[in-house]
């Protein structure tokens, strides 16, 4: 089960594996920021509460637009996350 939390609720789906965040979150209507979907923008901006180990690796371009004091405290961007393995995941939108 995903849990999804925006500024307009909380909302809980299905994953889908190799589905990006924002890609879902376009799929079921949940307001999710986002603007490039490479991950430059980072309106996409996201905090793993739960379930990080369900998730792709953190990519290289989190790696060049996050720095690494917010990757370490549990933030991504949505437009690179991915589910890659059943489990709870716990996201929460939180962009600057």
């Amino acid at each position: 089960m995903l849990t999804l939390t925006s500024r307009k609720g909380t909302f809980q789906i299905e994953a889908v594996r190799d589905t990006t965040i924002v890609t879902l979150a376009k799929t079921h209507n949940i307001p999710w920021g986002y603007a490039c979907e490479r991950g430059i923008c980072a309106q996409c901006r996201t905090r793993v509460v739960e379930g990080a180990e369900c998730l792709n690796e953190v990519t290289e371009a989190e790696k060049l637009r996050l720095r690494k004091a917010e990757r370490a405290e549990g933030y991504r961007l949505g437009c690179q996350i991915q589910v890659t393995a059943p489990g709870n995941i716990t996201l929460v939108h939180s962009p600057y």
